[in-house]
């Protein structure tokens, strides 16, 4: 058995990667190229705030639809669509010439980015062991940090040389063309890829919950909604969007603002975060395997890594912004996002067991949907706050204190074996 375990399923794994990579690549341009557009279009701090959460309105309001989308069409297909979409719309973005334009155009493009991770976790439950979903899922989310680590020193060099709407043209190019590879070369469920040995299925298929396809049962959605470990996954994807949008958004100008860095030297230094996040994410998937190896069992393992990433995040944040040195601030800011980023693989892992692959993609959705309410709320927050206080102080420390508060929930709400057994109870009727 272990020779199946580095196949045709991590290739799969590979692809939803870089396809999350240029999610991230897309989606972060608009943030590094902020501080030009703010000259250019004379945008206030609020103005730029609400632009630059735009993305997320609409993001968060298509979550729950679009994991529904994401079952009917196939992943394939799914990411097919949404890739050229992405290219499409942002290269209409590059007509924007006023606050009002920059948003309008930012809201169809959170629609079209919004099957990105409802899709994945339908994909990832097919092509997947239970035993490794949370191992391949922290693997997959590792795009969302590359994606955000490679877009300001790519996008502030593109910038530099040929201006913003240059960078948005060749990134929406790279999405379309990656959409078409995807689709091509493959499969929307393993038993379908006729590179998949009958060993390595059927080790897919030994801790599986058996696919069904007949219509969901009556009241099905409701009683998911009913249980408290799904809301628990959502808490937690609150304070980690809350964040994470800090930095995907406000982050470059935050350097630029605050230490008075030239846009070449924001494109490095805002790499930082995202470089220590490659180690955590990673390390976060790799600590779930080890615990459940060790004896512990997976909702368990689950909890305690989740639980430390987003206290000892919201602890760096709180030092960052009570220490004077340069680089103790922003290293501690760095160890801040890395450590609440840590939970992605573990905490996506869960919605798909707790709802069984028939509700994956609704239970995925309806995680990203409260997630991105923080995705929203985080930088407008940002904006508003600096406009008045004249510093990023203050909202550093409210973000701190919402990821504190989103711990305590999780801990209080999640018990994901009680949950996965009423599921599988109540479809067994």
């Amino acid at each position: 058995m272990n020779a199946v375990r580095t196949r045709v399923r991590w290739h799969v794994m590979f692809a939803v990667f870089l396809i999350a990579t240029v999610s991230y690549l897309d989606r972060t341009n608009l943030s590094v190229a902020a501080p030009v557009l703010r000259e250019e279009l004379q945008l206030s701090p609020t103005q730029l705030g609400l632009v630059l959460s735009a993305f997320s309105w609409s993001y968060a309001i298509a979550q729950i639809p679009a994991g529904l989308v994401s079952a009917w069409l196939r992943p394939r297909l799914t990411y097919l669509i949404a890739l050229w979409l992405w290219c499409i719309l942002l290269a209409l973005t590059t007509l924007a010439t006023s606050f009002v334009a920059l948003v309008l155009f930012r809201i169809p493009f959170g629609l079209a980015e919004a099957v990105t991770w409802p899709a994945a976790s339908v994909l990832m439950s097919r092509w997947f062991p239970r035993i490794e979903y949370a191992q391949a899922m922290s693997l997959m989310n590792l795009g969302l940090v590359i994606g955000a680590a490679v877009a300001p020193p790519i996008v502030a060099f593109i910038i530099a040389f040929w201006g913003w709407k240059a960078a948005f043209i060749v990134t929406g190019l790279v999405a379309g063309i990656l959409g078409t590879l995807f689709y091509i070369y493959t499969k929307d469920d393993p038993a379908d890829d006729p590179r998949v040995s009958p060993e390595e299925l059927a080790w897919i298929r030994h801790d599986q919950i058996a696919e069904d396809d007949s219509p969901l049962p009556k009241g099905y959605i409701p009683m998911l909604l009913s249980r408290p470990s799904l809301w628990a996954v959502g808490m937690a994807n609150f304070g980690l969007d809350f964040i994470n949008f800090l930095f995907l958004t406000w982050y470059p100008t935050y350097l630029t603002d605050q230490y008075h860095m030239s846009l070449k030297q924001m494109g490095i230094m805002a790499m930082e975060p995202y470089i220590f996040a490659l180690f955590t994410v990673l390390g976060a998937g790799r600590l779930v395997r080890a615990l459940t190896d060790g004896g512990m069992d997976s909702g368990s393992a689950r909890r305690m890594v989740i639980v430390g990433g987003l206290l000892i995040g919201s602890a760096a944040l709180v030092v960052a912004v009570n220490v004077s040195n340069l680089y103790a601030s922003v290293t501690a800011m760095s160890l801040g996002y890395a450590f609440v980023m840590s939970i992605l693989g573990p905490m996506w892992s869960i919605p798909a067991e707790i709802s069984g692959r028939k509700g994956a993609g609704f239970a995925a959705g309806f995680v990203n949907f409260v997630g991105n309410v923080g995705g929203v709320g985080s930088p407008i927050l940002m904006g508003v706050v600096f406009q008045h206080f004249h510093s990023f102080t203050p909202a550093i420390l409210i973000a701190a204190g919402i990821t504190l508060i989103c711990a305590v929930l999780f801990i209080l709400l999640y018990r994901a074996k009680a949950d996965r057994d009423f599921v599988a109870g109540f479809l067994a009727r």
